[in-house]
């Protein structure tokens, strides 16, 4: 049915369409041949018109005394060619003449001037001049298809000839005004035949010194108004049509996703389940047919999928609680003891050792390392839970640098260590010793991609209301692989890691409200950003990755 009414749709408008090319456009067509005909009678009216008023303005500058004069003189009684000269001149300013010569009886020209932007030019005279007795204008080719309206007549000195005047102007300029006039393109016309939507019009004979030469063509173009307005009918018509056959596709549309409705439904859930989306279960359709018996089929398979899913999930999980409780485990009983009793020492020495003493700065060094690791146990106890960090107001170049240095001493000498720091850098509010623990996880793992005889570096600077902190080595970067799993705990790259490293840096970052980003652009290199304004309570919770 739907086919049956696109194929009436489209027979009645190619009869629509052939009737209006038959009927209206041949009257159409008719009525701008007669426009462009007539459009061509006034361009050869306008020719000859501009040619009888250059004949009638030859004659009347051919009564001027001071030219008559002028010419005389340098002719007849050697005078200066200043006076001649000055006369034309004169003529082609007052007249706006683009060419004007005088030309004596032996053939050279006495005198020429114009009043156009270019150099002016004596347009030769038409035929022979010893015949000429009054005035007389014609066409005059200038070459490159450039034509001159020229007008030419004696100058007389008591009913003797004297000299010879010529007048001329450019066609093109005449030209140029009846396309405005008449809103037509009217040019000198081609070698070849002129196509259908031109008229080609004789406007004269050109000629020459000798005899008269072929006639002069122009092609007369006028703008088919009434055929670009038929032509928009015809696009509307178009375009009614294609909205027509698009409304009728919807409608096809419409009905055939009506009916197939629970298939493409069932594909959709299909596709979700093969992206690893389980559990979804399908809406059942209306019958119980052998669509109905697919869907609930698949239903049933979802489900099972989905268990499967969240038991495998489950047992994941399970497997990385385990192997941090045995880690965790087997640290604290292995460190827990000998730290209290470090700690417990220097303790004692701090106490007994005299201010000022040399080695007072080596046992808060022990202290420190002590209170370093006790804390790197309890997070590894605590891997898992939330990290709260102990905010407090800290300068971010400072304390980066003494981390940098304490981390440098356990460095071998040959590993180049370097440290920038904008100037000026805001407080942030930070935990001291989760900072320290962050980056010297970061500069660890930079100093082992970076080979002992590589570097390393560390620079602090702003970027907008944030601290960025940006670790870089001279190692070959992070791999494909190591990319798509940079945050997940307990993968690594090195056979001694645990993969906790990034993965407790990452919740280190975030529990101050930062983050920390691995740019692809740059190998090796690891961004952490802080925020520059206080935190909204006096300790952040933030769950740690894997929770």
């Amino acid at each position: 049915m739907v086919v049956g009414v696109l194929a009436v749709t489209a027979l009645i408008s190619t009869v629509v369409f052939a009737g209006i090319d038959h009927f209206v456009s041949r009257q159409f067509e008719a009525l701008h041949e007669e426009r462009v005909q007539r459009v061509a009678a006034q361009v050869s009216e306008g020719v000859e018109r501009e040619l009888y008023r250059l004949g009638n303005l030859s004659r009347l500058l051919a009564q001027d005394t001071d030219l008559i004069n002028s010419t005389y003189y340098h002719l007849y009684l050697e005078g200066e060619q200043d006076h001649p000269v000055a006369a034309v001149g004169r003529i082609a300013r007052a007249f706006g003449l683009e060419s004007i010569g005088l030309w004596a009886p032996d053939g050279r020209v006495v005198a020429s001037d114009g009043a156009g932007d270019q150099a002016p030019v004596a347009v030769a005279p038409m035929g022979d001049l010893s015949r000429l007795r009054d005035a007389e204008s014609g066409l005059r080719s200038g070459g490159n298809d450039e034509f001159w309206l020229v007008a030419q007549v004696p100058i007389e000195h008591n009913s003797n000839v004297l000299a010879w005047m010529t007048l001329a102007e450019p066609m093109v300029r005449l030209l140029d005004t009846l396309e405005q006039t008449h809103s037509a393109s009217i040019r000198p016309a081609a070698d070849d035949a002129p196509t259908r939507d031109v008229v080609r019009i004789a406007v004269g004979r050109e000629a020459s010194s000798g005899t008269e030469s072929n006639p002069v063509y122009l092609d007369v173009t006028a703008p088919d108004v009434v055929g670009r307005a038929l032509t928009e009918v015809k696009r509307l018509l178009g375009v009614i049509m294609a909205l027509s056959a698009v409304l009728l596709a919807t409608a096809l549309a419409f009905v055939l996703h009506w009916q197939l409705k629970p298939v493409t439904t069932l594909s959709e859930y299909i596709g979700a389940v093969g992206r690893g989306e389980f559990g979804g279960q399908a809406p059942l359709p209306r019958g119980r047919g052998e669509l109905s018996s697919l869907v609930r089929s698949f239903n049933a398979m979802s489900t099972a999928l989905a268990r499967l899913r969240d038991m495998e999930r489950r047992l994941r999980h399970q497997e990385q609680l385990s192997a941090i409780g045995r880690v965790a485990a087997r640290v604290a009983h292995d460190m827990n003891n000998p730290l209290s009793v470090i700690s417990s020492a220097a303790a004692t020495m701090k106490r007994r050792i005299p201010s000022g003493d040399p080695l007072a700065e080596y046992v808060d060094l022990i202290d420190h390392h002590a209170q370093r690791c006790g804390s790197t146990v309890r997070e590894l106890l605590e891997y898992g839970r939330p990290v709260t960090p102990r905010l407090q107001p800290v300068a971010p170049a400072e304390i980066c640098e003494g981390i940098l240095r304490r981390w440098q001493r356990r460095q071998p000498q040959s590993l180049k260590v370097e440290f920038t720091a904008q100037q000026n850098l805001p407080v942030i509010q930070a935990d001291p010793l989760l900072l320290e623990q962050m980056l010297d996880n970061l500069l660890d793992n930079a100093a082992h991609a970076a080979t002992p005889d590589g570097t390393v570096s560390l620079h602090v600077r702003a970027d907008g209301t944030q601290v960025r902190l940006e670790v870089h080595d001279t190692g070959p970067g992070f791999s494909p692989e190591a990319r798509a799993h940079l945050f997940e705990p307990f993968f690594t790259g090195r056979c001694s890691g645990t993969g906790l490293g990034l993965a407790s840096c990452l919740a280190i970052a975030r529990a101050h409200e930062g983050d920390i980003q691995v740019p692809e652009e740059s190998a090796g290199t690891v961004r952490v950003f802080l925020p520059t304004t206080p935190a909204t309570t006096a300790a952040q919770t933030v769950m740690s990755p894997g929770r």
